[in-house]
């Protein structure tokens, strides 16, 4: 086996070319230091209608690929841009991917989204194949990707090139998982056998990352936390049983953040860098962002920020119970993200019955996304059920206090703070309510009031260190355990 391995990691988003949630900033960042460890890695997405797709500089390499699509080939084209560390390939057929979203508006996801990702992870299979490239690792991630590992073990198993090819899946949230109806089978060529109950069917449908989970090398997820929670029938949506079966195979690696992208010191949106010294400078981003979001609030004015997928079970449905309560304490609250429709209209209402207030910015704009996380005194994870959670982890990085529910990685990365031992780096909440909510929240402006006792626990974020090196070797590692088991090690 070389020692540089040659890892194709295929996502359905990458930041900040396409971004519904963390995956992407994963796709984004993850490559980045594999590459920097040594290995060499390409990233497979989906051609979205997008400008940050647009404006970079590209390469067609292939002008007419034939993809099967049940009983016809569907042509796409594949161009290449170079990143720096590592390359990026786009899937490009207009009629698929030239759309206003990845998945689908927030009132409803596209109704040919079976056929859309079935395309393409078939799309991916043939490029290899067509460009006669070799490749150790293919790691897909969520859903949208869980057939490439069922092709390689039944339409390609024959083919020579991937002989000696494992499947990586990394599972970043089980609740997510590709159902649509039986009859979509007939779009991989697979028979209907495949659709048996210890098959890829689930509940009368096809369920794409039941189909991941059976036939992928080994699979990981993105925390210690989260691995026990999947086991459970509680947070295992049903797949519970597949992972325990498999629990040899399932390994937790935490995800990181991008210690470069992701830098008080040198980040380029926001408006005075800092140091974990000069930690004061944090104030004149915190006029900044008041300033450039139009809130009427003062510089001591506890600021909360929030940026997230609007969906229940990101905690919307709590937090918006305790909005007035919020402003009864005058709290300001900064929310930017996108989702389900019923919560973009009851934010809106909360901003236009409190516009001195609350602010939110529907999408997600890389540079005011820097300017929350610098900006804000708390960043707010109040999950239903978090597998890992990154916006934490950029709070620590930037001094910003995080308030969370004790789930998954939450729980795993932030330490209530506790004012006898003086330990800990933010606050936590473990009943999924919103009066569990609002008291962490009263707790921890209670302590912003308190200069001294605060900045112990600003302090207490800045010095963790979440990057992504440390969690990069271990998949290196998983990687290289994967080729063992391929060969039957």
């Amino acid at each position: 086996m070389s020692e540089k391995l040659k890892v194709f990691y295929v996502s359905p988003e990458v930041s900040p070319f396409a971004k519904s949630g963390e995956v992407a900033d994963v796709a984004n960042s993850l490559p980045k230091y594999l590459s920097a460890l040594g290995m060499d890695v390409s990233i497979f997405m989906p051609k979205y209608r997008r400008p940050e797709i647009e404006s970079l500089s590209m390469e067609l390499l292939i002008s007419n690929l034939r993809v099967p699509l049940g009983n016809k080939q569907v042509k796409c084209r594949v161009f290449k841009s170079e990143l720096g560390k590592y390359r990026i390939f786009f899937i490009d057929n207009a009629r698929y991917f030239w759309r206003d979203n990845i998945y689908g508006s927030g009132k409803d996801e596209y109704l040919d989204n079976d056929e859309r990702f079935i395309f393409f992870n078939r799309a991916v299979l043939e490029f290899i194949i067509k460009t006669e490239m070799t490749v150790d690792i293919i790691h897909c991630n969520n859903w949208p990707t869980a057939l490439i590992p069922v092709f390689l073990k039944t339409h390609y198993a024959g083919l020579s090139r991937f002989k000696k090819t494992a499947s990586v899946f990394t599972l970043h949230n089980v609740a997510f998982q590709g159902e649509f109806p039986s009859e979509a089978i007939a779009l991989t060529g697979l028979n209907w056998d495949y659709l048996k109950p210890k098959g890829l069917s689930f509940k009368g449908k096809f369920n794409f990352l039941k189909g991941g989970l059976l036939f992928s090398d080994v699979i990981s997820t993105v925390s210690s936390s989260y691995r026990r929670e999947l086991m459970t029938r509680k947070h295992g949506f049903g797949m519970e049983n597949i992972l325990k079966d498999r629990r040899k195979d399932l390994f937790a690696i935490r995800n990181g953040i991008d210690y470069e992208n992701w830098d008080p010191e040198r980040d380029p949106y926001i408006e005075k860098n800092y140091t974990f010294s000069g930690i004061k400078s944090k104030k004149i981003n915190k006029r900044d962002l008041i300033e450039e979001a139009g809130l009427n609030i003062s510089l001591n004015t506890p600021l909360l920020g929030l940026i997230s997928h609007f969906a229940e079970h990101k905690g919307f449905d709590i937090l918006l119970e305790v909005i007035d309560e919020l402003i009864a304490m005058e709290i300001g609250l900064i929310v930017m993200g996108r989702g389900g429709e019923e919560y973009e209209k009851r934010l809106a209402d909360a901003k236009r019955r409190y516009p001195d207030w609350i602010v939110v910015k529907l999408g997600f704009n890389p540079g005011f996304t820097h300017k929350i996380v610098a900006g804000s005194d708390i960043i707010l994870v109040p999950s239903q059920y978090e597998p890992c959670g990154l916006n934490q982890l950029y709070g620590f990085r930037y001094g910003t206090v995080p308030v969370v529910r004790a789930i998954g990685g939450l729980k795993e990365t932030v330490e209530p703070f506790d004012e006898k031992s003086l330990r800990g780096n933010g606050f936590v909440f473990k009943e999924y309510s919103p009066e569990a909510l609002l008291g962490a929240i009263r707790e921890a402006v209670g302590f912003y009031r308190k200069p001294r006792l605060w900045n112990k626990i600003v302090k207490a974020g800045f010095r963790q260190n979440f990057s992504w090196t440390s969690s990069a070797k271990r998949y290196i590692r998983l990687y290289r355990n994967a080729l063992e088991l391929k060969k039957g090690a």
